[in-house]
């Protein structure tokens, strides 16, 4: 029987690097250990440089860049090819698509209380919707990265959980990248083991504001937050500006995030959702001796006994008022790795094709 061939939706090559973007890259390239020559094919826009791979096939294709070629370019070549698809990004062509499909987390459907705040964030939540619902119809399988994730998609689109399986994340990333300590040396504030770290942004789910407020209940503690955007103006929007112990460090570059992490008293993540929740993850690889996180079933999943934990519920900004961790952090990293999490997804297409 002819051997089916997977192809890989590339377009996220073009694509600047986030949490979804990593996951892409990670698992392919440890897939690429393992699979046998053949079987996998990415599919890109011509032009766009990817790694060099041993048995995962390179194709170049097509005329279209971004969603047109997303839509338009990668299922022709699917159609042409003969081959089925493996779309990694929580986006699938509108037609023409038929394989497995990566749903990371369903935000924009559980809390759309997220979205409302302008016209873009409105349209954005809209097109992602109706992405979820067109991949619960269409798609073979389905990934996700949890399983409180593998619950939600199966509560709000009816896919059965038969048809999904989770492959995680993990941290192996984060072995590459060298420490930059250079970044105590422009902030003389941070004294190495003395100050709270979080990397923040304005996504509601983030929930930016918790940490703001357990500054102001903290006053003899440093909280470093690194991020780009306008994070202080939010601050000054919120009643939380001018706080002394508050240091926003902008954009950081990964050797100066994994010097922080490394060297933090705790690293913050008071998320409101998550499909995974990879920060506190790589902390923990960096070194960060503790992690404090939300009290949601998604962080109980993915942390278990190894994390601090913050109920928002009860407790609106304090980093004193959490639960303590019941084993070590770094137990954390036996339990996540690409290797692991590339086999399993090796053995879903095996089982799919």
């Amino acid at each position: 029987m002819q051997q089916t061939v997977w192809a890989v939706d590339g377009s996220f090559f073009a694509q600047r690097v986030s949490g979804i973007q990593r996951y892409s890259l990670e698992l392919l390239a440890a897939l690429d250990a393992i699979a046998p020559a053949g079987l996998v094919e990415i599919v890109v826009p011509v032009g766009v440089e990817t790694p060099v791979y041993r048995n995962i096939k390179v194709v170049p294709y097509g005329t279209r860049h971004g969603l047109a070629w997303q839509q338009l370019d990668y299922p022709r070549y699917l159609k042409r090819r003969g081959a089925k698809g493996l779309a990694t990004c929580n986006v699938i062509p509108w037609f023409g698509f038929r394989g497995i499909a990566v749903v990371h987390d369903v935000c924009y459907r559980a809390r759309r209380d997220f979205y409302k705040d302008s016209r873009r964030d409105r349209l954005s939540a809209a097109w992602h919707c109706l992405q979820y619902r067109r991949i619960a119809q269409k798609a073979g399988h389905i990934i996700t990265v949890s399983e409180f994730s593998k619950a939600e998609i199966h509560k709000y689109y009816g896919v059965p959980l038969e048809k999904m399986d989770v492959v995680y994340n993990a941290w192996q990333q984060m072995q590459r990248i060298a420490p930059d300590d250079g970044v105590f040396a422009k902030h003389p504030q941070l004294q190495k083991g003395a100050y709270y770290f979080s990397m923040a942004n304005l996504l509601k789910n983030k929930n930016f504001p918790w940490v703001l407020r357990a500054a102001k209940a903290k006053p003899d503690a440093v909280f470093a937050i690194a991020g780009g955007g306008s994070l202080a103006e939010e601050a000054a929007r919120l009643g939380l500006a001018d706080l002394p112990n508050v240091l926003y460090l902008g954009y950081v570059s990964d050797g100066e995030a994994k010097s922080l992490m490394a060297h933090c008293k705790a690293f913050l993540f008071p998320t409101l959702y998550e499909g995974f929740g990879i920060p506190p993850l790589e902390a923990v690889a960096c070194g960060a001796r503790q992690i404090l996180v939300s009290d949601t079933p998604c962080m109980r999943e993915v942390y278990g006994d190894c994390a601090g934990y913050i109920d928002l519920a009860a407790n609106p900004g304090s980093v004193d008022d959490t639960t303590p961790p019941k084993d070590d952090p770094a137990r954390l990293l036996q339990k996540y790795s690409w290797e692991k999490s590339a086999e399993k997804l090796l053995g879903i297409l095996r089982e799919n094709g």
